[in-house]
């Protein structure tokens, strides 16, 4: 099998895109399991849990800690860099996909 520097270019992309789409959207599960459990023990309103999505402030992990009961699969607690890793791959594919790029490097 032969493949070309242009395809393997293209491959790259490709899988730095899915990677970074799993990653985001395994950080957006992650997120939606622990504060399900944060909004139904504590009665926050979800637009007050969204910025824990992208930060953890002071006022996302005292609401992590006020949830008592486990959370499913065990996960009691958020981490952001996920999401953030997520959208810095994803920012990365589509800076490297770019025709314009593209050309540069040829």
């Amino acid at each position: 099998m032969n493949v070309t520097p242009a395809a393997g270019k293209r491959l790259a992309i490709r899988w730095l895109e899915a990677m970074g789409l799993a990653l985001t959207v395994a950080a957006l599960v992650w997120w939606a399991i622990v504060y399900a459990q944060v909004i139904s023990n504590t009665e926050f309103p979800i637009a007050r849990t969204l910025p824990c999505l992208l930060n953890t402030s002071d006022r996302c992990s005292l609401a992590m800690s006020l949830c008592r009961n486990w959370h499913f699969l065990g996960i009691r607690r958020y981490s952001p860099e996920l999401l953030w890793a997520g959208a810095f791959v994803s920012c990365l594919a589509l800076v490297l996909g770019n025709p314009a790029w593209r050309k540069k490097g040829a």
